[in-house]
């Protein structure tokens, strides 16, 4: 498997970085160029230590996945784009109100369906939808989170935002964790207010089905935010009951979503349960789908770059250690 080649990559941060100063270059004979090429790349990758946890670190205990891509990287990259590290945490009443508009729109559908239970079999569809949407939103939280690290940059049309917001996450994860709540989440319940009004204007058409399946679907993906949030927390800043989820797997645990948290960040992408990750690394699930996109567009994903010192974990301000 070839090595991964070192792309330029334009960042955008609030965080500067000054580059050291070139080391002066013997003159070589260009028939001794390629073979310095390897010894370059080598150099550079010992250079620092990607995946060390600095003081402050959010997540401990997890190994990275270690996948090489299918194919060599070449010439066109995704670039990245970091989010500003000052951005406000707090929430507005903007904020406040895109937030529990669409968690009210969603509810009301899904009491439009157990308004809809008549009898056992009603009950058991509610039931069996719940469970099904709850199994998908840690599939398709897997796959989004998956996009949006590794394609496109902060100028991209409608997914911008949050592209730039993963990307500055993983410099700075700590920051999620001092979020308030409809700050959190208003990025995920904005958007899912558009297709949750949708599903209230036809769920008295709908079946019983239906109506759990699709209202709960969207709501554990917009809550996938906090359960992100909650896989940053130590225990102790955790309600028990939340605990309690995350020791049984029912809940994205801090030491399961740890593993994602290392560069080249290339797995471990699903954030509801987790459930989906060995499925969708061990398969090669991701490395087969950016093969196909790197043939068919020339694009490669930014899991597929060498490390560079923009992909390290900051230290939190005033931190010393997190435990579990």
């Amino acid at each position: 498997m070839p090595p991964r080649m070192r792309p330029v990559v334009a960042v955008a941060s609030v965080e500067t970085v000054e580059a050291p100063a070139a080391p002066a270059q013997a003159s070589a004979a260009p028939a001794a160029a390629p073979a310095a090429e390897p010894a370059a790349a080598a150099s550079a990758a010992a250079a620092g230590d990607f995946t060390a946890r600095p003081a402050g670190a959010t997540v401990t205990g997890a190994q990275a996945s270690t996948s090489e891509p299918d194919v060599a990287p070449k010439k066109v990259h995704a670039s990245k784009f970091v989010v500003d590290e000052n951005e406000n945490l707090k929430s507005t009443p903007e904020m406040r109100a895109w937030t529990w508009v669409s968690i009210s729109m969603m509810g009301a559908t899904f009491a439009e369906a157990v308004n809809q239970v008549n009898g056992l079999d009603d009950a058991v569809a509610v039931g069996a939808a719940v469970f099904l949407a709850y199994v998908m939103a840690d599939l398709g939280t897997g796959v989004y989170h998956w996009g949006v690290d590794n394609y496109g940059d902060g100028s991209t049309p409608v997914f911008g935002r949050q592209i730039a917001a993963f990307q500055g996450h993983h410099q700075r994860p700590w920051t999620i964790t001092q979020r308030e709540f409809a700050n959190n989440l208003h990025q995920v319940f904005q958007p899912a207010a558009y297709p949750a009004a949708g599903l209230l204007a036809i769920c008295p058409a709908m079946s019983v089905g239906w109506n759990a399946w699709a209202s709960s679907f969207l709501f554990l993906v917009c809550m996938s935010q906090q359960f992100h949030a909650w896989s940053h927390m130590k225990k102790s800043e955790l309600n028990p009951v939340v605990v309690a989820l995350q020791e049984a797997g029912v809940l994205i645990s801090r030491k399961a979503h740890g593993a994602h948290h290392r560069a080249p960040f290339e797995g471990n992408y699903c954030i509801v349960s987790g459930w989906w990750n060995d499925i969708l690394d061990k398969s090669r699930f991701f490395r087969k789908a950016e093969k196909f996109i790197f043939d068919y567009t020339g694009i490669e994903p930014r899991c597929w770059e060498m490390p560079t010192e923009d992909w390290k974990e900051l230290e939190q301000p005033g931190a010393t250690s997190r435990s579990a």
